[in-house]
């Protein structure tokens, strides 16, 4: 499991690299360099995102007991809340904060569940 997340985190990373030096550079001829930190905070709420979900798949597969549903049910709830504060505390700075942040959450999270699935079915 160490193996596939390095690699995983090594992919995403160079792939929010790329995306972050586009991006960045469009905000930047915009006069908006401003934005590049509500893009940076959208990608760490997605990064929460995914760290939580496979910290519970771990420790899920790692239980010899049941409880799956239970221990999923609580991850989203806490995803979902910590998604709700970065966007309201988003929304309450500006409209162009707040777009910028779900972009990047967007982004990022579109971008780990890409990773995700195309190392599934690589392994086939």
């Amino acid at each position: 499991m160490k193996e596939v997340l390095s690699i995983f985190i090594k992919r995403l990373a160079c792939g929010l690299t790329v995306v972050t030096l586009m991006i960045g550079s469009l905000l930047l001829a915009r006069d908006q360099a401003d934005l590049i930190g509500a893009l940076l905070l959208g990608y760490m709420a997605a990064l929460v995102f995914v760290w939580n979900m496979a910290w519970r798949l771990w420790r899920i597969a790692a239980a010899p007991t049941g409880g799956a549903k239970k221990q999923m049910l609580w991850g989203l709830v806490l995803r979902m809340m910590v998604l709700l504060l970065i966007l309201l505390t988003a929304v309450k700075i500006s409209a162009q904060v707040f777009g910028v942040t779900a972009l990047g959450f967007l982004i990022c999270y579109g971008l780990s569940m890409f990773l995700l699935i195309h190392m599934n079915y690589g392994k086939e």
